[in-house]
């Protein structure tokens, strides 16, 4: 479970940053501006900020495994959707939904990680999480971008769909189905409300 989260993080932030590579391909093949191009980054930023909290407490009550394969299944039809894209606006709304499904990930897959595991080994499972987002930026969009440039923008966006699939089928398989607040990391050992705020 822990390496199919490792894999939807690394595919979710190789997603995100992947257009930065592909600016003028994207450009050239949608006969857009690499600045509209670049809006493909920007906005999916900003939909990230805004709509994180407001996912996670709309989808606060639901089974976590149900939202992580929601949003897996969300990453990989967008991605299908982009890799397909053949006009700027329908890429543009396939980033945007990619962009809604991180939004709520990064919200989610944490406490469900460190939740499975015992309180000694937590540091660790964070870690490697944040090392699997990492190498999205020093190996996914690198090597993202030479595939794009080696044959087409659309071959890495669809391998992102391929990565997002595996990621889903096993924890569809393999992750328990418990309520937000079951399980091992639902809250702080004492949680300080004026400290949180």
């Amino acid at each position: 479970v822990l390496a199919a989260l490792m894999l939807a993080a690394f595919t979710l932030n190789t997603a995100e940053n992947l257009p930065i590579g592909l600016l003028e391909l994207i450009s050239e093949s949608l006969r857009v501006s690499v600045s509209a191009v670049g809006l493909l980054v920007t906005g999916y930023g900003v939909t990230v900020a805004v709509a994180s909290l407001p996912l996670a407490y709309v989808m606060r009550a639901v089974p976590r495994r149900h939202v992580l394969t929601g949003l897996l299944a969300a990453l990989v039809v967008s991605s299908l959707v982009a890799a397909l894209a053949a006009s700027y606006w329908v890429l543009l709304f396939a980033r945007l939904l990619t962009a809604l499904a991180q939004a709520l990930f990064w919200a989610v897959m944490g406490p469900v990680a460190v939740g499975l595991f015992t309180p000694e080994v937590r540091g660790r499972v964070v870690g490697a999480l944040s090392i699997a987002g990492s190498l999205a930026l020093v190996l996914g969009v690198p090597a993202g971008t030479w595939l794009g440039q080696q044959s087409d923008w659309q071959v890495p966006i669809a391998i992102l769909a391929a990565l997002g699939l595996v990621s889903l089928v096993t924890l569809a398989v393999l992750l328990p189905t418990s309520r937000p607040g079951e399980g091992n990391a639902p809250y702080g050992t004492r949680p300080r409300l004026h400290r949180f705020g």
